[in-house]
Parts: C-alpha cells; structure tokens; sequence
C-alpha cells in the first residue's frame, strides 16, 4: 500500500531548518524540498523514466525564488509531459537552450552537418560546401529563429526564391532541411517534420540535368533510338545498359569488371573505388556510401557480354572510345541523347531513373522498401530508418529488376502497356 503523504503547506517550508545532513520535506507525487546543510532550499522532482525504467532526480528552482504553489505547477507541467511519454529533464533541457539559441535553424543545421559527416564520412570541402548554401541563401533569411518557431510557407517562399537564381541550390537546400527537420524531431526540438512536405514541391521540373519524359510512353521509342544511333557502339550500350538498371551516372561511368559477378547475377558498386590518374571523380562509388547491389537482369547479363566485347581487355566496364585508359566522357551519354533529337528539356540520363521509378511503383506489385532500397535512395525518416537499414530485400529486388527489364523489353516489341496492365498479365515474367 503507498504510503500517504501529507502535503506541505507554505509555512512548514519558510520554518525548515538546515541539519547536520540534508534532508527532504516530501509534498507527493514526486515533488520534494531539498534542505541542505547550508540554509539552501531548493524544489526538486523525482520520477521514473518509461523508457530507461531509472528514477530520475530534477531540480526545478530555488525556494523562495519559486513557491510551494508554482513547484506545484511545475509538478503538474512534468507529469503531463511524463504521460506524454516525455521526459522532464530534457525538456527542461531543450528549454534551456532554447533560450541560449541553440535550437535556432543555424546552430540546428551546423549540429545536424557534424552528425551527418562522420555518418558518411564527408570531406571537410564537401562539409564547407554544403554549409555554404546555407550561410548564403538560409541564415540570413532566418537569423537567429528557432527551427520550432519557423513556418513551412516560410520555407517554401525562401526555396522558391532561391529557385530564381540557381534550382540546383535549391533542389540541394530542400533536400538538406528534410534531413535537418528530421534530426531536429530525432532530438525532441520539434514535434513534426514540416520539412517533408517539401518533397512535394515542384522544383525539379524546370531542371534540365535532371530532365525526363511527362509520361512513359516515350520510353520505346527511346530504346529504338538508342540502338539506332549514329555514334560509337559503348556508347549506344552504355545507355542501354544504364536504362536497364537505372543506376547514376558515376556509378555507370566509373564501373569496372570486378565489380560484376556473372555467376550470382550481381553487380556490386562498392563505396569507394580506385582513384585512377588523369581521372577526376573516378573514386566515387556508390552514393549513399555503402557498398549498392543491383542484381542483373537476362537482358543486363547480355548487354554485358556485349560490352565485353569492346572493353573485356580493359578493368573499365565503359572506357572513352578514343583511349582506354580513360573512362566515358560526363558529357557523352547526354550529348548522343541530344544527337538523336531529344532537347536537354525532354530527357537526360538521370531521368532514367525516374522512369524507372515511375514504372515500377505504377506496376503497384513491390514494397517501397524494396525500391526505394534498389533506387538506393537514403530513408529520410530515421525511425523508419533504422529498422530498414540493414534490410536487403535481396529476392524481391531479384524481381525488380526482371520486371523492369521484360517490361521494356515487351513494350519495344509489341504494343505499348502500362506498368499497371502489365503486372497484371497471366503471362507476366518475374
């Protein structure tokens, strides 16, 4: 049976006398005078973390500076916090530096980058960089703003600005600040990720690098275009091959035989590759840093053996057509797409991963997880992420990839289908 504690009143609290030891005059629930040796009195609270399951100490504020019935209503203001599923100390905390400035939107972005950097790693340039864009476009507009204290039109109207000027910087700062909102949540100094919305913004479609087609339709002309062009045969497999397995540009360009294994159907992007001389970024590997599986389709294996052809005596799987110790041109495969008659508006060779995308969450058959994990985009969400993480999905991406494949292999052949009527066929090959 709990013990009953009979509550303090204001004068039991003005007559308390230091001891020869410290000791406690108790109101309940957890709230208790703490009066030390030295005269000193002060309100502290105790209480259970749900989480840690320790009891925790907290102490509020000096007495008299705050009463019997104000630490009463700090009482109250924890305990609703602890069946929030709150815990008081680091909110009392998060208070403390709210009023230091330490959750403004530029302390907030400077914290998140420092996680974020030894998480990947990044080079101190790339970190200068990033925090660039933000000093010159972000910290002035919000100077000295709480992250909790800023709106989502707010972000909105200073990204469409930016847009005026340099869509890169802005496509860039967006995709950043979903990240910095999300850290922020991580660490209990915002409630809700407002950055998020912002995927739904349109800034990309004006981009021209990162052009595509409105719809899919275009897709089998665009492979019979492919084959049919003028220009040097890597090439034309080159963009084959990066159609059918939709990976980025560096990972494509700077690939090499070892990476690929025939045998288990894999080609493997490790993190980091090779740096080779004469070669500018020819170390980069897989984006998000860790080593990137695309299992490899029929059609991937025998546009494969087909590069083999040209390049099987080099460690480049895509070597320049005029010296083999280099590697494809950056500018190569969007200039061929540009000689067969496709304007930097229409199409570029990122595109094809949201085509690729498109499809295969039109075909409605596969997990996010899976693709997203295929397209190997970073989880924003870090709960979600860190249960994801490790997750493979290695078979259904098998499946992915065959279907993306046999899906652009039937609409080049026979008629045009939707992705939807597609995977809905009783003929369909996974």
């Amino acid at each position: 049976m709990a013990i009953k504690v009979k509550p303090l009143t204001d004068t039991k609290c003005s007559s308390a006398k230091p001891k020869n030891k410290e000791y406690s005059l108790h109101d309940g629930d957890g709230l208790y005078l703490l009066v030390r040796t030295s005269g000193t009195k002060s309100w502290q609270f105790k209480y259970k973390n749900k989480s840690t399951n320790k009891v925790t100490k907290l102490t509020i504020a000096i007495y008299p500076n705050l009463s019997l019935s104000k630490a009463r209503e700090k009482r109250a203001e924890y305990r609703r916090a602890l069946a929030e599923g709150k815990d008081p100390k680091q909110q009392k905390e998060m208070l403390r530096q709210k009023e230091n400035n330490y959750h403004s939107l530029e302390s907030m972005t400077r914290n998140w980058l420092e996680a974020y950097a030894l998480k990947k790693p990044l080079s101190e340039d790339t970190k200068h960089k990033r925090l660039r864009k933000f000093e010159n476009h972000l910290f002035p507009k919000f100077k000295n703003k709480a992250i909790d204290q800023i709106g989502l039109n707010e972000l909105k109207n200073t990204l469409n600005i930016i847009y005026k000027d340099s869509p890169d910087n802005a496509q860039r700062i967006r995709a950043d600040l979903i990240s910095i909102f999300s850290y922020a949540l991580q660490h209990n100094f915002i409630d809700l990720n407002i950055a998020r919305e912002l995927e739904d913004m349109d800034l990309s479609a004006k981009k021209n690098n990162r052009a595509t087609f409105k719809s899919l339709e275009p897709i089998p002309e665009l492979i019979r275009r492919i084959k049919a062009d003028t220009g040097h045969s890597i090439t034309k497999l080159f963009l084959q091959f990066a159609l059918h397995t939709f990976a980025r540009s560096s990972e494509l360009r700077f690939a090499r035989w070892s990476e690929i294994d025939f045998d288990r159907k894999q080609w493997v992007i490790p993190a980091n590759r090779e740096f080779v001389e004469g070669s500018k970024h020819s170390s980069r590997g897989a984006k998000m840093r860790d080593n990137h599986i695309v299992p490899l389709s029929p059609q991937s294996i025998i546009l494969l053996e087909q590069i083999r052809e040209y390049s099987g005596s080099c460690d480049k799987i895509f070597p320049s057509p005029n010296n083999k110790s280099n590697f494809l041109s950056e500018n190569t495969p969007n200039d061929a797409l540009r000689r067969m008659g496709y304007s930097k508006e229409e199409i570029s060779l990122h595109g094809f991963r949201a085509l690729a995308r498109s499809a295969l969450g039109e075909m409605g058959i596969f997990q996010r997880d899976a693709l997203e994990k295929q397209m190997s985009h970073q989880e924003r969400n870090n709960t979600v992420g860190a249960y994801t993480h490790i997750a493979e999905y290695i078979e259904e991406r098998i499946k992915i990839m065959n279907a993306w494949s046999n899906w652009l292999d039937t609409i080049q052949e026979k008629a045009y289908i939707t992705p939807y009527d597609y995977a809905r066929l009783d003929s369909i090959q996974i």
